[in-house]
């Protein structure tokens, strides 16, 4: 059953991918200008950005644009970039690096950050414990991100210079050898997105703590680390994880913000940049690589939570 699920999400997101394809490639038609104009400035003649267009492909029909573009897409070719002349996937390889260890490493901070906290809140509904845990977590969900980037920012690397306040000049590999540059981006995306995510597993411990085997197994004497491990935990777990696959989709705007804060050289300022140069290769190659991730993760994540509370497939 779990096998057809996953092939009928991946059909269904292949579709979703191709049909947001032809929206963003539709969009970029919109846009005053194109690749030829954004080369040639003020300098180029007419007849000079002519040449340009033909040399770039761009006096073809959109459609026929599109068709081409994706028929080399198919083979693994991801094209050629109208500004730099580079391969798009040299161009656009190092920024995704640098988001996806930005990606995984928030990740991995604030799973067991969300979770412990959750459930710390959720035991014991009420207490001193649960009202500072829920009201941090409101506090934060409250606060734009680029306020938070900019307190962050302000505070704790100018005023009182404990990490460094931007990535200017830091490759990946720069990154790497200090990790002190991820702390403070780091520190915001997971602020960003944990708030929701607390207040789920709370929701679901006290829930599940409430069901009827929940309290049977209290009188059957369970210990309470297996009580909580092997079945409040994989119940409460359910709906949280649904919210971290919507939370991955909406980490792109985040991550806008962060990288425009901290200027971080990942993959939302390779978009802006390639948006500012009417560069429809990468824009097309950056959005193919995030739709396809994002499916993936929620395919993922839908997979777990079905796999945790097998009784939501049946139904």
């Amino acid at each position: 059953m779990l096998t057809r699920f996953a092939l009928r999400r991946l059909v269904l997101g292949a579709g979703q991918v191709l049909l947001l394809l032809v929206l963003v490639f539709g969009l970029s038609l919109l846009l005053p200008g194109d690749a030829a104009d954004a080369r040639a400035g003020e300098w180029f003649s007419e007849q000079q950005r002519t040449q340009t267009r033909q040399l770039l492909g761009l006096d073809l029909a959109p459609v026929t644009r599109f068709l081409r573009w994706l028929g080399h897409v198919l083979t693994g070719d991801l094209g050629t970039s109208y500004a730099g002349g580079e391969p798009v996937a040299r161009v656009i390889g190092e920024p995704f690096a640098v988001t996806g260890l930005m990606a995984a490493l928030t990740t991995l901070v604030l799973l067991p950050v969300a979770g412990c906290a959750g459930f710390a809140a959720g035991l014991r509904p009420g207490s001193v414990r649960d009202r500072v845990i829920t009201t941090v977590s409101v506090v934060l969900d409250s606060i734009p991100d680029f306020v938070l980037s900019v307190l962050a920012v302000a505070y704790l690397a100018v005023r009182l210079r404990l990490f460094p306040a931007t990535f200017l000049g830091v490759d990946l590999s720069g990154m790497l050898a200090e990790p002190g540059y991820l702390v403070l981006p780091l520190t915001v995306m997971v602020a960003r997105v944990a708030a929701p995510i607390v207040r789920l597993v709370r929701a679901g411990v006290i829930d599940v703590l409430d069901q009827p085997y929940i309290r049977q197994a209290r009188r059957f004497g369970v210990g309470r680390a297996s009580l909580l491990l092997r079945h409040v935990a994989p119940n409460a777990l359910g709906p949280a994880l649904q919210e971290l696959g919507r939370t991955g989709d909406g980490l792109l705007s985040g991550v806008l913000i962060v990288e425009a804060v901290f200027a971080l050289p990942g993959i939302a300022s390779t978009l802006i940049e390639a948006i500012g140069d009417r560069d429809q290769p990468v824009i097309l190659a950056i959005v193919l690589i995030t739709g396809v991730v994002a499916i993936a993760v929620n395919t993922l994540i839908d997979l777990a939570g079905q796999r945790m509370v097998p009784r939501r497939g049946r139904s």
